[in-house]
C-alpha cells in the first residue's frame, strides 16, 4: 500500500467534499452505485482515526465551511486532547475553518446516541453560504441504526459532558507512557485480548461475539447504506463539484474490530474518493 497516492483532501479542486466517517473503500466500492455516479478511486488516508486524519490532513488554515456530525469537529473550542484519552493535541476545528457547524448538538438523537443521516442532509442544506463546504456523516460509524443501539461507549459528547473518569481509566491513562511503547508494537488481537483482561476490551469485538461476525458486517453495509442514501438527497441540492470520500476506513473482523489511532491495516487506511457526476 506504499505505493499508494495520499488523500487530496486540501489539494484536490472541489466545492463540496462529503465524509463518511469510518467507511472503507471495498464497501464502499460494493455499494455506492446504486445512489451515486462517478468516478471511483482508492487513497491512502492520513490517519487511521479521526483524530490522527484531523491533525494529519488540516495543518494550516482553511477557508471552510465544515458541518459536523462528529463531535470532534466541534465549534465549541474543545481541543482533541480535552476529547480524546491519552493525547495531548492542541487541534481544535476553530483553529483550522473559518465556520463550524454543530450537527452533533442540534440534531444528536439521545436515545441512538449519534446523528441521523437525513437530519444532517437537512442541516446541511440550510447552511450552504461559504464558498467551499465539508459535510460529515457520522455512519457508517456505529453505533448502528439498523441494529437499534442505544448503548456505545463512543460518544464525545458523552465525554464532554461526563469527566470524572473510572479509577482504572485514570490509572490506564497515568501509566500510558511507561508502556505505550511497547504495547504498540503487539499485533492487534493482542492487544485486544490484553485490554480485554483489563476490563478495557473493545465493546465492537464483544458485540461481534453476541450478533456473530457476519451480522455486524450486515449492520455496518446497512447503515453505509443510509447514508449514501441521503448523501445522494444531498447532492441533488449542491451546485457545484461534489466529492464523496472517508476520514478512515474500519476493521471489520481482519484482526480486530473498529479502528485506533496509529493503524496500519489497509482496511483502517484505504479509504474513498468518489468525484460525482
Amino acid at each position: 500500500m506504499s505505493d499508494l497516492e495520499i488523500q487530496p483532501v486540501n489539494e484536490a479542486d472541489w466545492d463540496y467534499m462529503i465524509v463518511l466517517d469510518a467507511c472503507r473503500y471495498d464497501m464502499f466500492k460494493e455499494n455506492y452505485q446504486d445512489f451515486l455516479k462517478g468516478e471511483l478511486k482508492k487513497y491512502r488516508s492520513r490517519g487511521s482515526a479521526t483524530p490522527e486524519w484531523l491533525w494529519n490532513t488540516f495543518e494550516g488554515r482553511y477557508s471552510y465551511n465544515y458541518i459536523s456530525a462528529n463531535p470532534y469537529i466541534n465549534g465549541q473550542g474543545l481541543t482533541l486532547g480535552e476529547l480524546v484519552s491519552g493525547q495531548e493535541s492542541d487541534w481544535t476545528a476553530l483553529d483550522h475553518f473559518q465556520n463550524v457547524v454543530d450537527s452533533w448538538i442540534q440534531d444528536w438523537d439521545d436515545e441512538l446516541n449519534t446523528v441521523r443521516p437525513e437530519d444532517l442532509t437537512d442541516t446541511a442544506l440550510e447552511n450552504l453560504r461559504y464558498e467551499k463546504t465539508v459535510i460529515h456523516y457520522i455512519q457508517p460509524h456505529r453505533p448502528f441504526i439498523s441494529l437499534g443501539e442505544t448503548e456505545f461507549e463512543w460518544s464525545p459528547k458523552n465525554k464532554m459532558e461526563d469527566s470524572d473518569k473510572s479509577r482504572k481509566r485514570k490509572l490506564f491513562d497515568s501509566t500510558r507512557p511507561l508502556w505505550s511503547p511497547v504495547f504498540e508494537k503487539m499485533p492487534y488481537t493482542i492487544q485486544s485480548r490484553i485490554k480485554s483482561a483489563l476490563g478495557m476490551g473493545n465493546d465492537y469485538e464483544k458485540l461481534a461475539r453476541k450478533k456473530g461476525a457476519e451480522q455486524v458486517k450486515e449492520y455496518y453495509r446497512k447503515d453505509l447504506k443510509m447514508a449514501l442514501k441521503e448523501v445522494a438527497r444531498l447532492v441533488e441540492g449542491l451546485d457545484g463539484k461534489v466529492i464523496v470520500t472517508a476520514d478512515h476506513g474500519e476493521l471489520l473482523g481482519e484482526g480486530g474490530w473498529g479502528h485506533y489511532i496509529g493503524g496500519k491495516e489497509k482496511e483502517l487506511l484505504e479509504v474513498p474518493w468518489l468525484e460525482v457526476e
